[in-house]
């Protein structure tokens, strides 16, 4: 009896020990499952994250393109203001010039008229 009970404590010996290998086996298939899921977790993280800072450089740069033709636009636009304006007062100034250069145009004519005159009437007498 004493055989039967030695048997049947190496049998649940073997089967815990068969259990126990079962169970370390299934642990050490769950570690790798995990180091595997982490690594490809950590994989496509960093996909994920350039796929974004692709993304995020290329609305960026866009911004900056867009950006930088309003800058363009406005200062040729001031360019053009500050053109018309300086044309306004370059042409008002050679209104002016050619209001000052008649009078005296014609003042000129007006003396050397006078000028004229009194030479034939002296030359007259």
């Amino acid at each position: 009896m004493e055989d039967k009970k030695l048997n049947g404590s190496q049998s649940e010996g073997t089967q815990t020990s068969e259990i126990l290998l079962k169970v370390k086996e299934a642990e050490a298939r769950a570690r790798l499952k995990i180091e595997e899921a982490r690594q490809k977790t950590s994989s496509e993280i960093i996909r994920e994250a350039t796929e974004e800072a692709s993304k995020l450089t290329e609305k960026i740069l866009v911004e900056a393109r867009n950006q930088a033709a309003r800058i363009k636009t406005e200062a040729r636009q001031q360019a053009e203001k500050e053109a018309r304006a300086i044309k306004e007062k370059t042409e008002e100034e050679k209104k002016k010039l050619m209001e000052i250069a008649s009078a005296n145009f014609n003042q000129a004519v007006e003396k050397t008229t006078e000028r004229l005159l009194q030479i034939i009437r002296e030359r007259q007498f």
